[in-house]
């Protein structure tokens, strides 16, 4: 089901692109549709979420598979996703409702459309790294809602002061994942024995554990 309302989002932004712009109320009614729907769709993963486990359900694999490279994406629900996934996309339908007088409709739509899919896949993603990627990919669409559909005169400013915090909010984050992925790296090479000392620990244990076994005979 997760799989299907991403190629439905995506059906619905190539269908707002070759939409004439100066049709705005078909733009509007296939905006309020679309949205609709993945709120439905959205209340549907609520209603038949299965509070009684803590593992993911609905789970979505995509796997790439190159030469040297070996790429696996893994989506899924948890009981806090969920409650954010229907969060959202009630807010992307809402503000969908309240700007069909907005100047650039279609652009407005296609923009919002986009942040509901980003925000899905941020909620949804169970990989760390790709968490981090489609939180980033946020930003874009944020920075073009303010740019362009800001109603303050120091909407461009607002432009600055957002990529400034968030640029030094993302490096913080990317350095903490880094810290963590060799972390995780170190460990796991200490628990398969590619690390030196990790052999020669191991040695000295088995060679312990043999003179105790032989006290003991």
């Amino acid at each position: 089901m997760l799989h299907f309302l991403f190629i439905f989002i995506l059906i619905s932004i190539l269908f707002c692109v070759f939409l004439d712009k100066n049709n705005k109320n078909l733009i509007f009614f296939v905006g309020m549709i679309s949205t609709s729907l993945i709120f439905l769709v959205s209340c549907f993963f609520l209603v038949d979420f299965n509070f009684n486990t803590s593992t993911f359900q609905h789970i979505l694999i995509y796997s790439l598979s190159f030469d040297y490279l070996n790429i696996v994406i893994t989506f899924g629900i948890d009981g806090v996703s969920i409650f954010f996934i229907v969060l959202s996309t009630l807010l992307i339908f809402l503000c969908v409702l309240f700007i069909k007088n907005e100047n650039l409709l279609k652009e407005y739509i296609i923009t919002l459309l986009t942040l509901d899919l980003l925000l899905i896949s941020v909620f949804t993603s169970t990989d760390i790294l790709f968490f981090y990627i489609f939180f980033e990919a946020i930003l874009i669409p944020m920075y073009l809602m303010i740019g362009l559909w800001g109603s303050r005169e120091r909407k461009i400013r607002a432009i600055y002061l957002f990529f400034f915090f968030t640029l030094v909010g993302s490096l913080c984050f990317l350095l903490g994942l880094l810290y963590i992925y060799s972390i995780v790296v170190f460990l796991l090479k200490l628990n398969i024995g590619e690390i030196p000392i990790a052999n020669k620990y191991r040695e000295g244990k088995m060679q312990r554990t043999l003179k105790r076994e032989l006290k003991s005979a």
